[in-house]
C-alpha cells in the first residue's frame, strides 16, 4: 500500500468524524433550545400558580370563633337557603321529567309507517 493511501483513509476518518460532531451538536443545541422552551412555559406556569395561591390566601375565610356572631349567623342561613334552591331546584327536575314520562299521548306517534314493505299483509 503505497504512503498516499494511508493519508487518503485517515483524512476520510478526520471528515467521518467532524460530520458526526457536527451533526450531535446540531441535535444538541436543538435540544437545548427546546429545554429552554419549555423551562419559560414552566417558569409562566409556575407564576400563575403564585398568583392562585396568593388570591387563595387572601380569600380565606376568618375563624367562627374569633367572628362576630350576626355575621356568622347570617353567612349560615346565605348557605342554607342556597342548599334550599338547589334542592328545590332538583326537586323540580325530578317532577318535570317524571310528568313528561307518565303523561305520554299514544296518539301523538305514529306507531307503523304504512310504507313499511315488512310489516305489509300479503293479499
Amino acid at each position: 500500500m503505497p504512503g498516499w493511501s494511508w493519508v487518503v483513509i485517515w483524512t476520510c476518518l478526520v471528515l467521518a468524524l467532524l460530520a458526526v460532531l457536527v451533526v450531535s451538536a446540531w441535535r444538541l443545541f436543538h435540544r437545548a433550545v427546546a429545554v429552554l422552551r419549555e423551562l419559560g412555559a414552566l417558569a409562566e406556569k409556575a407564576a400563575m400558580l403564585d398568583g392562585a395561591r396568593a388570591q387563595r390566601e387572601e380569600e380565606r375565610t376568618e375563624l367562627a370563633i374569633l367572628g362576630k356572631r350576626a355575621d356568622l349567623r347570617a353567612r349560615w342561613r346565605l348557605a342554607r337557603d342556597a342548599s334550599t334552591r338547589r334542592r328545590n331546584a332538583r326537586h323540580a327536575a325530578r317532577l318535570d321529567r317524571a310528568h313528561a314520562l307518565t303523561r305520554f299521548d299514544p296518539n301523538s306517534r305514529r306507531w307503523f309507517d304504512d310504507h313499511d314493505e315488512s310489516r305489509s299483509h300479503p293479499e
